[in-house]
Formats: structure tokens, sequence, C-alpha cells
């Protein structure tokens, strides 16, 4: 890997080295002397300065290991274009990739299925035995109101009858009836008083078979509540079952191409739950977005960010053919082995060949070029390139160029784009079109 500081392989980078060859002529023509500094006028080229990155390998965007929650043999492989599932395969998200066979749980799955048609019986039964008990406590509250209308009745007939009495009396004290007449008239009224005590004790016996009816309605209210809570916990244990006998199905989870198959029919698949000897049954990658990795030497980490242009080209198998793209994200870290820093470029798949045109899918596997575009002069905005006698550089460490302003001359700090040993290019400090000392003075 290198820091690219003029040239670069990608189509249109390469700076033409007759155009700084006639520049140097042409600075060389535009000499001029101000007092005894010799001074060129700064031109301007267009220029990339690119990081190039080698090494860089194409990846699927997810690599997932489709493992069996659950252990079973292996039923059916699933069918994709009228073939089994297997290496090459390409499947969409939810396909069915095998079907395991796991007995014991078909046979207790339908064990509890019946268990929750016996508990939904019992609740019926309980619905029918409250149907029940309510009809008992209206015919119980009918037979109340009828005894209450009795009482009515025989409250009158001995309040009658004691009027009679009373009337009576006087007569026998007027001596206008005998005795008799009187004594028939108190025994009316003993009769009238023991109906009326009779009728008063059939109230209490009605409205005690009114409680003890709503008391079993209660009764078997409550049992129906715990039939429907039995039901409930009968539902649970079948859905908790059903949802088990759903991992029996292992279906992809995204649409990818399978890499590889490590079962046949009737192969049995170890549970991977709390079991690290259990093997994956298939490997799946998704291809319809792929990460371009490389790692960036530790002299060029800070010089890489997310977001900067990039072209990968050079690729072993596409000879001729580049991808534009940018950084996705960095690792932000350094490799302690390496001292590399590990940075993505996400493409979506197929992605635009910049040459042709056309769209080309990128294999994960695939190798090549990521060159990173730090800056793009051109246009208006072209790079200021000097002779490489115009750069000094102080005690410092620091470049500098002479720039003359209105005869007199003063130092100027300047970074360097490139240095082809005939012109240097500056990317900060000067402007295309101000003068300077041809050689820099110190």
């Amino acid at each position: 890997m290198r820091n690219s500081t003029h040239s670069s392989p990608v189509t249109g980078w390469i700076r033409d080295v007759v155009l700084a060859s006639a520049f140097v002529a042409a600075t060389a023509a535009a000499h001029q002397a101000y007092g005894q500094v010799e001074t060129v006028t700064v031109q301007g080229i267009a220029h990339r300065e690119v990081i190039e990155l080698q090494g860089a390998s194409v990846h699927g965007f997810q690599d997932t290991e489709i493992r069996a929650k659950l252990g079973g043999y292996v039923k059916t492989i699933g069918i994709v274009d009228k073939l089994e599932v297997d290496v090459g395969s390409r499947v969409k998200k939810g396909d069915v990739l095998v079907e395991l066979d796991i007995p014991e749980m078909q046979n207790t799955l339908a064990e509890k299925t019946a268990v929750v048609a016996q508990r939904l019986s019992a609740v019926v039964q309980a619905e029918a035995a409250i149907a029940e008990a309510d009809s008992v406590v209206l015919q119980s509250r009918a037979s109340l109101d009828q005894i209450n209308s009795r009482t009515a009745e025989k409250q009158a007939m001995l309040k009658l009858n004691e009027t009679k009495l009373r009337r009576l009396s006087g007569l026998a004290a007027a001596g206008t009836i005998g005795q008799d007449n009187l004594d028939e008239a108190r025994f009316d009224v003993d009769v009238a008083r023991a109906a009326l005590a009779s009728v008063k004790a059939d109230v209490q016996a009605a409205k005690a078979n009114i409680q003890a009816a709503e008391a079993s309605v209660r009764k078997v209210k409550a049992d129906k509540k715990s039939a429907e809570a039995t039901v409930t916990v009968a539902r649970s244990t079948v859905d908790r079952l059903k949802t088990m006998m759903e991992y029996t199905i292992l279906r992809a989870p995204y649409d990818g191409v399978v890499t590889k198959r490590k079962v046949d029919l009737g192969s049995y698949v170890q549970p991977a739950e709390n079991n690290s000897a259990a093997m994956p049954v298939f490997e799946l990658t998704q291809i319809s977005k792929v990460r371009i990795m490389v790692a960036v030497p530790n002299n060029n980490v800070g010089k890489v960010q997310p977001g900067q242009a990039v072209i990968f080209d050079s690729i072993g198998g596409l000879e001729g053919q580049a991808f534009a793209g940018k950084v996705t994200r960095t690792a932000g870290i350094l490799d302690p082995k390496t001292r590399t820093m590990q940075i993505e470029v996400h493409l979506e798949n197929p992605a635009v060949d910049t040459i042709s045109g056309k769209k080309v899918e990128l294999k994960p596997g695939l190798y090549g070029t990521l060159t990173v575009i730090r800056k793009d002069w051109k246009g208006d905005d072209l790079l200021p390139v000097v002779p490489t006698t115009a750069v000094g550089k102080d005690s410092a460490g620091n470049y500098f160029v002479t720039v003359v302003e209105n005869g007199k001359p003063s130092r100027r700090k300047v970074v360097i784009a490139f240095n082809d040993a005939a012109s240097v290019g500056l990317s900060e400090g000067l402007k295309v079109g101000e003068k300077v000392a041809k050689s820099a003075q110190p």
C-alpha cells in the first residue's frame, strides 16, 4: 500500500508528465527580476490527491450460519427453481431451506390440544350450571312474590276478623247476641292470626331459598372462572408448542446465496441452544449489497474519513473495470498486531462500472485496489504549482516559499501535495497567479 502524491492507476488520474515539463519551460520564460530576486508566476494544473490501498476485498454484506434451535431429523430440503437448495442457490427471504421432523413434539402438541378441548367442555358445563342456577333464583324470587301477596291477604283477613270481634264484643255486652257468636268471632281471629304466621314462615323459607340459589350461582360462576383459567393455561401450552414447531422449518433470513450445505435427507441435526457441538445446517451470504474492506497503514490513518470518494479498480477477474463509491465507515482504531485501520465501502450490487456504464455483479472474494480521493483540483479550482527550487524547508521541518509582492519578498508556509523533482504542487499557502522567488530565500 502507498500514499500516491502524484500518480494513480485510475484512468484519467495520471498527471501528464509532459504538462509538468511544459510548465517548467513556460515559467522559465516568465522569470522576472524584482531587484535581485528572480521570480516565477505560480501556475495551476488539474490534479487529484489520492491514497492507493492495495488488497481491498469484496465481502457479502451479511454472512449467516443457519442453525437449528431444536434437534431433529431432516424431513425435507427446500426447493428453489425446481432444485433442492444447495451451494449456489439464490434464495429469497422466507424461502424454506430445510424442514425437521420431531415426532415426540408433534405427539405432545396433539395431547395438549386434546386437553384444551377438555377444558373448554368444562367451561361449557359451567355455563349450563350458571344458567340453571339463575333459573332457580328466578323461581325462588317468583315464589317469594306470590307468598308476599298472600301475606297481604292474610293481614287483611286478620284485620277484618279483629274488627268483627270488636263489634260482636260490644253487642254481647249489650245482651244483643249470645256468647256462642262471640266465641265464634274469637276463633276466626285466632285462625287468621295462625294463617298470617304461616305465611310469614313461608316468606322466610322463600328468602332462604333465594339465598341458597344465589350462592349456587356464585359457586358455578367461580367454577366457570376456574375452568376458563385451565383453558388459558392449556392454550398457552399449545401456543408454546406451536411456536416451537415453527422452529422445525428453517427459512432464509434475507435474499442471498447459499455458500455451504451440510445436511441431507434423514440427517440428524443437533440443537444449537446450549450446545457448542452443534453444526450449522446452511451458510448464507447476502450479495444484493457488498462491503469492500481494506486496511489503511498507520501513516495514512489520519487522512481517511467517512464520506470521502473512492474508486475500486485493478480487480482480478474484472480487468479494465472500476467502481465508484464513498468511504462508509472506519474502524476508528488500529489493529495492534498490524498497526492498520480497517475501512469499509458499501456498494449496491450489481454495481455500475464507471468506464463502460454497465452493471456488473461484484462477487465476494474479488480483490483489487481501493483509491481514496482526498482532494480533486479541477475547473476553476486548480492546484498551484511552482518549480522545485522555489520550495524551501526551515529548521522546524516546515516547507515555505518566498512570495514577492510589490517587489518585496516575504516567507510563506506551504503544504506539499506532490513533488516530482521538477515541480511541486502546493495544496495550501499559495494561489495561482501569485509571484514567488525562483529560489526559496533563507
